[in-house]
């Protein structure tokens, strides 16, 4: 009676029953696991680097700079679309809205000669020039041509690219204002 009293107040209790009797729990677990693998044998001397898919080559001839994947994989802050400067129309023109400061680059490993290209400011764009450079280097390090883009005076750029392997264009506006400055018909020439 007096471990019910006990319990009932939420005490703990003791109880030494005669009848009482020790248990023991026993658990069994079974897993099962599978795994798959795929292995492909390497000819003798072989590595990793000598196996690795070759890369695409680049085009050949005349070729529109925009066929040429950017080092980024991208364009990034820059868009292909038609703009219309100085009253002709480019309906691939390769665009950016620089506020400061726009950059993208390509790796053309020396192969070809010069690009030529015209650049200028969207003819529907605020009338706030940007300098555009074209360099080579892999951190764009010397400038090979700079051009002033300006509302309705597209002009035809070309640039010797001899012995480039990374081109890079920079579209600069001093005054952090913002105009659409364009660069139509660039084409890469192999001579």
């Amino acid at each position: 009676m007096v471990g019910l009293l006990l319990g009932f107040f939420g005490l703990p209790t003791v109880v030494d029953s005669p009848t009482a009797q020790s248990v023991t729990a026993t658990a069994t677990v079974t897993a099962t696991a599978t795994a798959t693998v795929t292995a492909r044998a390497e000819p003798p001397g072989a590595d990793a680097e000598s196996s690795a898919e070759p890369s695409a080559a680049l085009p050949t001839g005349d070729v529109p700079l925009t066929d040429i994947t950017p080092l980024s994989g991208m364009y990034s802050n820059w868009e292909l679309k038609p703009v219309v400067m100085g009253g002709q129309r480019f309906d691939s023109a390769l665009t950016t809205e620089p506020g400061w400061f726009e950059s993208v680059g390509w790796s053309i490993n020396e192969h070809y000669k010069s690009l030529t290209v015209t650049v200028g400011l969207d003819d529907n764009t605020a009338a706030y020039p940007v300098t555009v450079a074209f360099k080579a280097g892999q951190d764009g390090e010397k400038t090979l041509k700079t051009a002033t883009a300006q509302i309705n005076r597209p002009v035809k750029v070309t640039v010797d690219l001899t012995g480039v392997a990374i081109l890079h264009v920079e579209a600069v506006q001093a005054d952090g204002n913002s105009s659409v400055v364009a660069l139509g018909d660039a084409m890469l020439h192999q001579s």
